[in-house]
């Protein structure tokens, strides 16, 4: 088993004086860089050349003490310099010069007063009506069923398929699944909603078995959804 002593490592005591003569001459190198020099001001001494007796009897003396008292003297000049009457400022007008104030004329009370007008039983209140034109039906052009093929039926669409005879109210919900053979005859007609008129599915059914496509031998079924729409008849 070993076992291991933090042993103190001892510090001479000249490294300690000898740092100590160290800090002290950096120090005294900085207050030497770094010294603070004041200005020496010299005083000038006023000598008067010439003395001026002010008296106060006199008036323009007077105006003279009274400036040297006042204390905003030097801020706001009492007489116009030279640059204010260099540069005029500009003339107000207002807006409202030469205008004249008049009163609007009163209103004169009518010598015949409106009287309130009575009605009675015969009196026509309403405003005559002009006569209705008598207006034909238009012809409501004759519409057809025609079946509404998807993107995968569109090449084999044929021009037979328009549905004659089959009065179908719910268009919106007619959707059938069919399945057509190679030979383009429609083998299959399974109605994918609940029919509310029974005679007229059976009629649809029937009428969706008789459409025929172009003949595709690639393909021997074909599943397909098939919806309506009504169209006008082409005459």
């Amino acid at each position: 088993m070993l076992s291991f002593a933090w042993k103190i490592r001892e510090r001479p005591t000249w490294h300690v004086i000898w740092l100590t003569l160290l800090l002290g001459v950096f120090m005294g190198l900085f207050f030497v860089v770094f010294r603070i020099t004041y200005p020496v001001v010299k005083q000038a001494d006023a000598v008067p050349q010439h003395v001026l007796v002010l008296d106060p009897a006199d008036p323009a003396s007077l105006a003279i003490i009274h400036r040297a008292q006042d204390r905003s003297f030097g801020l706001v000049p009492a007489e116009p310099s030279d640059a204010a009457q260099m540069v005029p400022l500009p003339t107000f007008t207002p807006i409202y010069a030469g205008a004249e104030l008049n009163l609007l004329p009163m209103m004169t009370a009518p010598e015949t007063p409106q009287q309130p007008h009575f009605f009675s039983a015969s009196t026509t209140v309403l405003p005559k009506v002009p006569p209705r034109v008598p207006q034909l039906p238009k012809q409501v052009p004759q519409a057809v069923l025609k079946a509404v093929l998807p993107t995968e039926l569109v090449h084999r669409a044929s021009h037979h398929l328009e549905i004659q005879d089959v009065p179908i109210t719910d268009i919106e919900n007619a959707h059938f699944r069919i399945a057509i053979n190679a030979f383009g005859q429609v083998t299959q007609a399974l109605p994918l909603f609940t029919p509310t008129e029974p005679e007229v599915m059976d009629r649809l059914r029937k009428a969706i078995l008789g459409l025929r496509f172009k003949a595709d031998a690639k393909t021997p079924v074909q599943w397909s959804t098939l919806t309506f729409e009504w169209t006008k008849a082409v005459r």
